[in-house]
């Protein structure tokens, strides 16, 4: 450990990891993105849940095996380091993800905001600063505590989504809504799962959980494959149930989509129950993805990329000036106002990152196949990875089918990146370090 940080705890075993990544994964994308994503793929929507799953697979296998070979928090910083070499693109790699990371919390401070309005009437983006004020005060208490809430919460948000797809069972054999239509053909479906794409980004956080994880060799590769495969299930299953329930044009009209569809099985009452439900799993995603974002800035500043400062472990055991830096971050996006377009800005730099990710597995099989890989990606030709390969065709294709807007905010993203980079290294901008580019060291 460098000198002048602290060391972080490791309290996080498999099924508290799973529950963190569950958590992380459902929340705003199913409660409160399910509605937009309907009025673009009619009751096609599941589809569009689907080709999002495969999509985040192949990404999600790629963090899988890289995670083995180098646990470490700022997980992009390291992979995309250990691969070329480059502090300008392991900068910009995590620079991306950092700032989605911080973007998803406010889009989810802004869903809670949507859901809460449906029963108190508050102005969104008060509620949502102060939401994200709070949650960072919880993160700074304890990984422990942190985590044990994301656990309880977690179940909340799973009983939730069980009850829509009860309530879907129940009226399965009347309904007539055709779960193959889409009133704009494939553009629709597709239009759909860049939105959607947002309700699996989470997965990838749990990577930088790895300082604080316990055996995360193995731990991190099983709790992010464990818990894609479980939100996956859960996705299709509640978006099938929510346009059975309710027609996907009115759906796409509610601000508590998920309320709405169960109430039309339960009644009023169920629709506050779902409103509460979507309340707490807003809030917990909300808080794991500060959590994660924190951890981002203090792996950063740990390996020089951004002020020692920002590296900084409290008594608590938690980097607690990076969890400030997250808030006010976050604080800084709550103005946009809307959860769609606040979405597709952390989908766009996701998917911008992932790309990069699947390249650096890639790479590290070609230049380094030596390294001790204790979880390998299955389905490989030579050093080619089969799913590495589809990881980066599909989301650079996936990054071409994004508006003209969409791409201008979500390049300010990268642009931003190399604005800070430059002023923080003026000295060696473009320069290789050495050490980051460890090839022929097994950590």
């Amino acid at each position: 450990m460098a000198k002048g940080f602290g060391r972080l705890r490791r309290e996080v075993g498999l099924f508290q990891l799973v529950t963190y990544g569950v958590g992380n994964i459902i929340g705003a994308g199913i409660y409160v993105l399910v509605g937009g994503a309907s009025g673009l793929a009619g009751g096609a929507v599941w589809l569009a849940f689907l080709v999002a799953a495969g999509i985040a697979l192949f990404t999600g296998l790629s963090y899988s095996e890289l995670s083995s070979m180098y646990p470490k928090a700022a997980s992009e910083y390291i992979y995309v380091g250990r691969a070329y070499g480059s502090r300008l693109l392991s900068f910009l790699s995590e620079w991306m993800m950092l700032i989605t990371e911080v973007v998803a919390a406010a889009a989810v401070a802004l869903g809670f905001a949507g859901y809460f309005q449906s029963l108190f009437i508050i102005p969104m983006p008060i509620l949502a600063a102060l939401l994200l004020a709070g949650l960072t005060l919880i993160s700074i208490i304890g990984i422990k505590e942190s985590i044990g809430l994301n656990t309880i919460l977690s179940l909340v948000a799973i009983a939730g989504l069980l009850v829509v797809v009860a309530a879907g069972i129940t009226k399965a054999g009347s309904s007539t809504t055709n779960l193959t239509y889409s009133p704009s053909g494939i553009s629709g479906i597709f239009g759909a799962v860049i939105l959607v794409f947002f309700a699996y980004i989470g997965f990838d956080n749990i990577t930088n959980l790895s300082e604080e994880t316990k055996n995360p060799e193995k731990t991190i590769p099983r709790g992010l494959l464990i818990s894609l495969a479980l939100s996956t299930v859960f996705y299709i299953a509640v978006s099938l149930a929510a346009v059975i329930l309710v027609p996907w044009q009115q759906l796409s009209q509610s601000n508590a989509p998920l309320a709405l569809a169960v109430s039309q099985a339960f009644g009023r009452n169920a629709y506050f129950m779902l409103t509460i439900a979507g309340l707490i799993t807003t809030f917990n995603t909300a808080l794991v993805l500060l959590i994660v974002g924190s951890r981002i800035i203090y792996g950063m500043a740990r390996e020089g990329a951004l002020p020692r400062v920002l590296g900084k472990v409290g008594r608590r055991g938690t980097p607690y000036i990076a969890s400030i830096a997250a808030l006010l971050i976050a604080l800084l996006f709550i103005p946009l106002g809307k959860v769609d377009a606040v979405a597709k800005v952390t989908s766009f730099g996701s998917l911008l990152t992932f790309a990069i990710i699947n390249m650096a597995l890639l790479h590290l099989r070609r230049v380094a196949p030596h390294l001790e890989r204790p979880f390998k990606v299955p389905l490989s030709i030579g050093w080619i990875s089969i799913t590495g390969l589809l990881g980066v065709i599909s989301c650079l294709a996936l990054l071409t089918q994004f508006d003209s807007v969409s791409i201008m905010l979500g390049l300010t993203l990268p642009v931003s990146g190399f604005i800070v980079y430059f002023l923080a290294n003026r000295n060696e901008p473009l320069g290789v370090d050495k050490r980051l580019h460890q090839k022929h060291e097994k950590r």
